[in-house]
């Protein structure tokens, strides 16, 4: 009797835990994310994780960098702020292309911004 309210108890426990694992968050797509953006320090708070390329070709967003937020409304147009509780993402620039979830480059020219 001990035995069998044992291994009730530890099966009911580890049904418990194991599905109270927090869920990850899933991928959003790269040309959903544009306007009042956050650079985020810390992997852990971001919405995205991007990597920034060096060539324009092996970008999956050319970004372009907003200086009024009321401008940053369509694909690759990112206004940067300050304050993480005005962004509508948090992105986080990776160091390792492994790790990004996409790679933007930044442009110059906001006629060209946007998703490729």
């Amino acid at each position: 009797m001990n035995t069998l309210a044992i291994r009730c108890l530890v099966l009911f426990a580890s049904v418990v835990f194991v599905s109270a694992r927090p869920a990850q968050k899933p991928l959003l797509d790269p040309c959903r994310v544009f306007g009042i953006v956050f650079i985020e320090t810390d992997r852990a708070f971001a919405d995205v994780r991007v990597f920034v390329e060096e060539n324009e070709h092996m970008a999956r967003v050319n970004v372009f960098r907003e200086d009024n937020a009321l401008y940053a409304d369509r694909p690759g147009v990112w206004y940067i702020t300050d304050d993480r509780n005005a962004a509508d993402f948090r992105v986080y620039v990776e160091k390792n292309r492994s790790f990004a979830q996409f790679s933007v480059f930044y442009i110059d020219n906001p006629s060209f911004a946007g998703c490729r």
